[in-house]
């Protein structure tokens, strides 16, 4: 396995120029994300017309002639269960190469079982067992190791034989396009930001609140977003779920009080208790009528199960007659989202979403009929 690690601008340009007419890309990155919200890019590794590079994003490289293959409709990208990888490119080039091509749904699409890993694809498909010791080292080191290269390079020298492989079978049942438009859909639903007064919505156990606590709960979610965009940290270094749940019920009203929530950390009362507190006057504030009615958890409504049942049903004859898996075509949770939008959601909150995923291509093609009944 031979390949250049590009650390110029000539050397870029260089490559770029050797890989501009393929036809097929074969893409990968290392990133790291210990405490920060978004991904740490590290690494970019390519792939095409036997040329393979490992591109170091730190340096400061012009990156836009890459980025022209990468945008290049023309040019199929294959990479192997890409959402993280979709997140890097979405952050750090600011677009998300396409069309792409997902090695391990393909695989999923062709009956081969869920979240098939990289290393078991390479040793089921080519035979060869790879070395993973390396999938958790430090990529933000420098200068990079031997074997972190070698451990690198290998994942899109393997990947391009294997994607070989998978598209041969995917093309002759015809199903290239749904492995193209769920790549596509995986971006757009990372890419989406939902609007602030519906963060909480998704707040385990926030099912558990009274509507004055969820107004509260309302308020530190959408502030905890904010702010672990604005200082790049995850979450929960902001503030645990858990405890954003219990400050909700509690509402303390001063640090002391908030110190004495069961559960909360030091860390979260002195990098933001004033804040915190502000959050918890505010839904104090607002009046009885206006504070969000008390949420159901699907289980909860009495028609649930045999909607789910029917749904479930129908969707597996469906993918019986296309010949796909029904857990592809939908799974439980795609299942659960669509009852949600349908049963949960008002119109203005649907507005300002993204569809559930039976609702988009190329799901929707396949079950639009059976869905009409659900006023969708």
């Amino acid at each position: 396995m031979q390949y250049q690690v590009i650390q110029s601008q000539k050397e870029l340009n260089e490559f770029v120029v050797k890989i501009s007419d393929v036809q097929v890309v074969a893409l990968d990155t290392e990133f790291m994300r210990r405490r920060t919200l978004y991904p740490e890019v590290a690494l970019i590794q390519v792939f095409a017309a036997e040329q393979l590079a490992l591109i170091d994003p730190l340096l400061e490289l012009d990156f836009e002639p890459l980025w022209d293959v990468f945008k290049n409709p023309q040019i199929l990208k294959v990479l192997h269960s890409p959402s993280e990888d979709i997140e890097v490119f979405q952050k750090f080039a600011g677009f998300v190469p396409s069309p792409m091509f997902d090695t391990q749904f393909a695989l999923q699409v062709l009956g081969e079982g869920n979240c098939v890993g990289f290393a078991n694809m390479v040793k089921t498909i080519l035979g060869v067992e790879i070395d993973k010791s390396e999938s958790r080292t430090n990529w933000l080191q420098r200068p990079l190791t031997q074997s972190q290269l070698d451990y690198a390079a290998s994942d899109v020298f393997y990947l391009m034989p294997c994607f070989e492989h998978i598209f041969k079978l995917i093309n002759e049942r015809e199903l290239v396009d749904i492995v193209i438009s769920e790549s596509e859909l995986i971006a757009s639903k990372r890419a989406f930001i939902v609007p602030d007064e519906q963060v909480y919505l998704d707040v385990k156990n926030a099912w558990q609140l009274k509507p004055r606590d969820l107004a509260v709960l309302k308020e530190l979610a959408a502030w905890r977003r904010a702010k672990a965009h604005r200082k790049n940290l995850a979450l929960s270094f902001i503030l645990k779920e858990h405890n954003m749940v219990e400050v909700a019920k509690r509402r303390p009203t001063s640090l002391n009080g908030l110190r004495n929530v069961p559960g909360i950390e030091a860390m979260e009362v002195n990098r933001s208790g004033k804040e915190i507190l502000a959050c918890i006057e505010k839904g104090k504030a607002i009046v009885e009528g206006q504070c969000p009615k008390k949420l159901l958890r699907l289980i909860d409504y009495p028609d649930y199960k045999k909607a789910a049942k029917q749904l479930t049903l129908q969707i597996k004859q469906i993918a019986q007659d296309n010949d796909i898996p029904a857990d592809v075509l939908a799974s439980k949770k795609q299942i659960n989202q669509l009852i949600s939008w349908s049963w949960k959601k008002t119109a203005d909150e649907r507005a300002s979403l993204l569809k559930p995923d039976l609702l988009q291509p190329w799901r929707y093609e396949l079950v639009k009929e059976v869905l009409a009944e659900w006023d969708v």
